[in-house]
């Protein structure tokens, strides 16, 4: 009986179905980088150590609880252009009322459902009077008022929360060290809320609208 274990399989062939087979090489170069691609996809969504130590460390100045500055607020307004006037509920009214013009006019259908929509408009226009932020091992945990606190992961994915809108899903958004809060809401759109503090100690919030593309709302400014 001849020994197979003495054969000399030449390289980049495979054995398939008890016959040898040579490999296309062209097959082999796909495979590899299939498997490049793998790894590169694995390690943007999931942080090194280091880098959510990194993170952890950029979110330790935010923890404590924040109060509505209104005065802070109108006059960051001022000073940005915006004025006193334009609240959110104001904005968020009036980018309500614009875009259904648009669709209109257009004669397009409208993205998303009517009802998701409209709880997206609810939401964007709450001025939220307190947010509390704490940092635990590997998430955020932020709360709007008396909304019930959610663990944001630092690595960024989804979670479901709630909120008076109903069920929601929300994320940390990492741009460098600067992070924003998401919040969606199915069959509606996304509120980004980006966090950044002042030089005068002040929490500021930069509140915008995702829904086809980012648009600004407008801003609000927290103390301690």
């Amino acid at each position: 009986m001849e020994d197979r274990r003495s054969k000399n399989i030449p390289m980049g062939s495979a054995i398939l179905c008890g016959r040898t087979r040579r490999s296309d090489p062209h097959r082999l170069a796909a495979a590899a980088l299939l498997t490049c691609l793998a790894g590169s996809l694995a390690c943007a969504s999931a942080p090194s150590a280091a880098e959510s130590e990194s993170r952890l460390a950029a979110l330790a100045p935010f923890a404590g609880t924040w109060t509505h500055d209104e005065a802070a607020t109108i006059e960051a307004a001022r000073a940005t252009g915006g004025g006193s006037q334009e609240d959110l509920a104001q904005r968020a009214s009036d980018m309500w009322m614009t875009e259904m013009r648009d669709r209109g006019e257009a004669g397009n259908a409208i993205d998303g459902t009517p009802a998701g929509l409209r709880q997206t408009m609810v939401m964007l226009g709450v001025t939220p009077r307190t947010i509390t932020f704490g940092v635990l091992d590997d998430a955020l945990s932020a709360a709007y008022e008396e909304d019930t606190p959610v663990a944001l992961p630092v690595s960024g994915g989804w979670v479901d929360a709630t909120a008076p809108q109903g069920s929601i899903e929300a994320r940390i958004r990492w741009d460098g060290t600067r992070f924003a809060v998401e919040r969606r809401i199915s069959g509606g759109g996304t509120i980004r809320d980006t966090f950044s503090i002042l030089e005068s100690g002040h929490l500021l919030l930069t509140r915008e609208i995702v829904w086809r593309r980012p648009q600004p709302v407008g801003l609000i400014v927290f103390r301690r």
